[in-house]
């Protein structure tokens, strides 16, 4: 491993470590920034800069690479609150509102957690060599090999996420022979590195610096990172958070249209591209514009773009409901889980629940729905900020906004709501609380056929439509089989799915054995029990993508991996194991009465894991969680 002097690196001054303290007189929103709103000549510049920063990575050390990602610790921190800020304005979130808690934990709070595990695998290389996992691989009987991917140890893992256990199993090709080399493969030669350019994603403000760190860390690469039109309002605090990495020319942060995108795709200068978007951006990029020559390309597999092309391309995510003996609190937890995954971000996560799979035959089907229409009652509205999403409600719901906001009325649950029969036997439920102008209400779709060849089994419709498929089977095990082919077979996209299970069923043997070869089955990236499938993104230690069975030409929800700490190769999916109820009540939830202290706390547990940050945490947690 080359081992550079100092000078390699330049110097940075570090940076303010109190959330929220400026970096100097002037208020934060006037601080100038090196953003671009990039033409032609800027990019090239940008692409001049990096192609200086890649050679400049190839000559630094572990340890150099350490100090620098050190200092974007303090540097996050020194911008925490005008994040938050600055997204909750280009959302419509106000002052003082629940949600704000959402774009805490989608912003800072994740980037630091992810951040801070990166750091613990690089300290771990440089001393050892490789990556130090949590605990030791598992195995199943057919021998392959299961990474637990949390608790992690040294972040209090143990107390945030109590009772939580996600394993990564890898794919048949990583065995006992490979498995050491397999770890980390960057790190074996340092001096092969490259420049990659990421286009970021429009919903989650972390998800652009998360795949930023993704491909320098893991991946050995400088980053060009393309703001999306929706968030390029964070890109200048970005420039801030991440100021090291800039001023040693391993990032640049443009803006720009389509165009510019384009360019950057097709320079010589940019060796592998990801993305985080839609199917439709990733086949124009691969494949070029739609239409008869399109197809003929993918039929011949003779791609317009020669480089690799990683992607995360969102999902028709289902939860499935396996019928049993619950008690009452376990039901409201995971109606409220539910809505939750509905609800979060205004409906605009490549994860929201789009799909309620349930048994037609069980006796607690509609009581348990009722649960869920009651929650969803009270959560409000949201303002409905992602582009062309009210076209998309009335193409998924058949309602438009305005038919739909007639139909509210109060209700005795303390919500507001209102129905209506549709023919073919469903019903349209629509809820929300403080409609406005330009807000849209949840909306879940009931009993849709299986059989039915409907769109909102086809394609995501990304907006706060949801459906509930009932399946008629004999038994509960039949259920889980069917439902486990409903969802590989009929809904589009291979990211997550989330499983709610009874604990006899998981106890007892026989139907174990069913339940471990249903979610052996699913083709999903990330299988969760008990929980919503979203919560294996913020936990950021366990790899984040598509199922590895989609290929180019049908590429469902995408391919390869970010986060991923422990810079694991040869992924097939997580499996999240999680309690049926959660105490205290999780800041994700919808009722939560105090989230954004909480969220708060996360974070300045995740900037200084201490027991001094825990334990505030933890007075947080219970003063809003036992309500």
């Amino acid at each position: 491993m080359i081992r550079p002097g100092p000078d390699i690196v330049k110097g940075v001054s570090r940076l303010p470590h109190q959330m929220g303290e400026s970096t100097g007189g002037d208020s934060p929103r006037t601080i100038a920034t090196g953003v671009i709103q990039a033409d032609a000549a800027s990019l090239d510049r940008c692409l001049e800069k990096l192609t200086d920063g890649r050679t400049r990575l190839s000559r630094m050390s572990v340890a150099q690479r350490i100090a620098l990602l050190e200092q974007c610790v303090d540097g996050i921190c020194s911008v925490a609150r005008e994040w938050v800020d600055v997204v909750c304005e280009s959302k419509g979130i106000a002052s003082g509102s629940r949600e704000r808690a959402q774009e805490v934990l989608g912003g800072p709070a994740a980037t630091l957690r992810q951040l801070q595990l990166f750091l613990r695998t690089m300290r771990q290389i440089d001393r050892i060599g490789s990556p130090k996992l949590p605990a030791k691989p598992v195995r199943k009987s057919d021998g392959r090999i299961g990474i637990r991917m949390t608790p992690c140890p040294g972040y209090f893992d143990f107390v945030t996420f109590l009772g939580f256990r996600a394993t990564t199993w890898l794919q048949p090709h990583i065995g006992d022979d490979n498995f050491a080399a397999s770890l980390a493969p960057a790190y074996g030669s340092l001096e092969s590195t490259g420049s990659s350019l990421v286009l970021g994603a429009g919903n989650v403000s972390g998800i652009p610096a998360a795949d930023m760190l993704t491909k320098l860390c893991v991946d050995n690469r400088a980053v060009l990172l393309k703001m999306n039109p929706v968030n390029e309002c964070v890109g200048s605090v970005f420039e801030r958070a991440f100021a090291p990495l800039v001023e040693n020319d391993l990032l640049r942060i443009i803006s720009g249209d389509a165009g510019i995108g384009a360019a950057a795709v097709e320079d010589e200068r940019v060796d592998d591209i990801h993305i985080t978007g839609s199917e439709a951006t990733h086949d124009a990029i691969v494949w070029g514009p739609a239409g008869s020559d399109r197809e003929d390309r993918k039929r011949r597999d003779e791609p317009v773009l020669d480089k690799p092309v990683g992607s995360e391309l969102g999902n028709v995510t289902p939860w499935i409901v396996v019928p049993g003996a619950y008690t009452k609190t376990a039901l409201n937890f995971q109606a409220e889980n539910i809505v939750a995954s509905m609800t979060n971000n205004a409906a605009f996560n490549c994860v929201a629940t789009r799909v309620i799979v349930t048994w037609k035959q069980w006796p607690e089907r509609e009581r348990f729905l009722q649960r869920i229409e009651n929650a969803l009652a009270r959560v409000p509205q949201r303002v409905a900020y992602y582009p062309g999403a009210e076209q998309r409600f009335e193409q998924y719901s058949g309602l438009t906004a305005d038919k739909a906001q007639q139909l509210l009325r109060n209700t005795a649950c303390g919500g507001v709501s209102g129905s209506q029969t549709c023919p073919g036997g469903t019903t349209t439920f629509v809820a929300g609380s403080d409609q406005a102008d330009g807000t849209l209400p949840w909306t879940l779709i009931r009993n849709v056929k299986a059989d039915e060849d409907s769109p909102l089994f086809a394609s995501e419709s990304f907006v706060c439509v949801c459906t509930e498929v009932p399946i008629d089977a004999a038994s509960p095990e039949e259920f889980l089989r069917k439902a486990t082919e409903f969802c590989n077979e009929k809904l589009w996209g291979t990211l997550a799915a989330s499983i709610t299970v009874p604990g006899r069923f998981k106890r007892n043997p026989a139907t174990r054995d069913v339940l471990d070869e249903c979610v052996d089955r699913l083709r999903y990236g990330v299988v969760a029990q008990n929980q919503w499938s979203g919560v294996v993104f913020a936990l950021m230690s366990p790899p984040w993508g598509g199922h590895p069975s989609s290929t180019r030409q049908d590429i469902q929800s995408g391919t390869g991996w970010v986060h991923n700490s422990f810079m694991l190769t040869g992924i097939e999916k997580t499996v999240l194991e999680a309690p049926l109820v959660v105490l205290p009540k999780p800041v994700w939830l919808a009722s939560h009465p105090a989230p954004e202290s909480v969220a708060w706390s996360l974070c300045r547990l995740f900037q200084n894991p201490s027991l001094w940050n825990v334990s505030t945490l933890g007075y947080y947690a219970m003063k809003g969680g036992l309500v």
